[in-house]
């Protein structure tokens, strides 16, 4: 596994895509273990990684963010925050938060809200006189709540890997998601404080507030819509994702009429690509994950960390270590695929319970996002307000606080995670 592990980091840093990397390793591992005839099996595995019903959910999560995005809802959201929080020290700051609170529950991921939200978000607050770095930064460690708050993507990887509950995994995302963004919010109502931050001098008046809340209620509809119907019973995972598309596309083209048949073509071509990128990763991983399981490489590693660690907390801090220096060289919902399926048996074994190792695992990963040397959202970031990435990180400082602080009380307190899915009696 030493070796394995060299090649694996040898191979990344050539520049070889995850997919390939963990098909090669995998294929080679094959090989040395039983032959050509070993091989044989690639094409089985590689088709079962991909023949399970609740990954199609992901195709159509992507779609319906990209419709969503290109229906201009943003604009909606970005002004229901703006009328809830603007009026506060450092409102801009807040909205800041807020916002990415509010489209997380529409796109599924970090990047996605960098993408939509980010030059809005920067601009705006440049011109109101904020630090352009501290803008950034914000930007970026608010990103993340894209990443937890369902529907969640790399959420939706896990519960495909792990053979977890999609609906326990994404109650049980709730409260964390909440958490970091009153956690964010505090920093911002620090600083605010400290460095004097401008507020919106102009009123809302009720008329103009209702009026906001009713264009952004639709929108917004959709993940009370998604977590309903899975809720209730009346669709599952993949169901509630094309019916999020159906809805999308409905308030899109025919009730609100911001989105054209015209964006449907592109909005497809992206989301396809972006489902390539996951799948071609999800097919691989599952030949990788097969030999592993095979060679009992989980169990051997779950004995070594029990014996560093009884404590299901020591071994679950353990574990979030690991998982941020893999976040940081690794793409997360890569790491996720590969990692899950060694990690996930090792944590049951320590008395873990699966859906808190998976709210855990997946956001100490997402945390890797805003982090160097990999951090797509850090390169996102800096594309979009031109600033040097040890600049970006050099204001990151507060924030990395934060989201240690974060990761913490998810592992010291497993009810944050597990409350919600347990009331809603999907887990004991």
């Amino acid at each position: 596994m030493a070796l394995v592990a060299i090649v694996f980091a040898v191979l990344m840093l050539i520049g070889i895509p995850i997919a390939f990397v963990v098909g090669i390793i995998s294929v080679w591992l094959l090989f040395d273990a039983g032959g050509s005839q070993f091989l044989l099996l690639v094409p089985q595995r590689v088709f079962a990684g991909l023949n399970v019903f609740t990954i199609m959910a992901i195709p159509f999560f992507f779609l319906a963010a990209e419709l969503m995005t290109a229906s201009r809802a943003i604009e909606d959201i970005v002004k229901l925050a703006d009328a809830l929080v603007g009026w506060l020290r450092g409102g801009l700051a807040h909205v800041n938060v807020i916002g990415s609170a509010l489209f997380s529950t529409m796109s599924g991921s970090a990047l996605a809200d960098i993408a939509t939200l980010g030059s809005i978000e920067i601009t705006a607050m440049e011109k109101m006189g904020y630090d352009k770095r501290f803008a950034t930064a914000l930007t970026v460690a608010s990103s993340i709540i894209g990443a937890i708050i369902p529907p969640s993507i790399i959420l939706m990887l896990y519960a495909s890997v792990a053979q977890v509950s999609v609906a326990a995994i994404f109650l049980a995302a709730i409260v964390p998601g909440l958490l970091l963004t009153a956690l964010l919010m505090l920093v911002v109502v620090f600083l605010a404080r400290k460095y004097d931050f401008p507020r919106r001098e102009t009123r809302i008046s009720p008329r103009e507030f209702v009026s906001i809340t009713v264009n952004a209620a639709l929108p917004l509809l959709m993940p009370v819509i998604i977590l309903g119907g899975i809720m209730s019973g009346i669709f599952t995972a993949t169901e509630a994702a094309a019916v999020a598309v159906a809805y999308v596309l409905i308030i899109g083209l025919f009730i609100k009429r911001t989105l054209k048949f015209s964006d449907i073509p592109g909005c497809l071509l992206r989301a396809g690509i972006m489902t390539s990128t996951v799948f071609m990763v999800l097919a691989t991983a599952n030949v990788f994950g097969w030999f592993i399981g095979l060679e009992r490489i989980p169990e051997n590693i779950a004995k070594f960390l029990i014996s560093l660690a009884s404590d299901p907390v020591i071994l679950l801090l353990l574990i979030i270590g690991v998982l941020l220096v893999v976040g940081m060289i690794m793409d997360s919902g890569a790491a996720l695929i590969v990692m899950a399926p060694i990690l996930a048996p090792v944590a049951v074994s320590g008395g873990i319970d699966p859906v808190h190792f998976g709210i855990v695992m997946a956001l100490t990963l997402v945390v890797g996002l805003t982090t160097p040397p990999v951090g797509p959202c850090l390169f996102a970031a800096a594309s979009v307000s031109r600033l040097k990435i040890e600049t970006i990180c050099v204001a990151m400082l507060p924030f990395y606080a934060v989201q240690v602080v974060f990761l913490l009380i998810l592992a010291l307190v497993p009810e944050v995670s597990l409350a919600l899915p347990r009331w809603a009696g999907l887990i004991n």
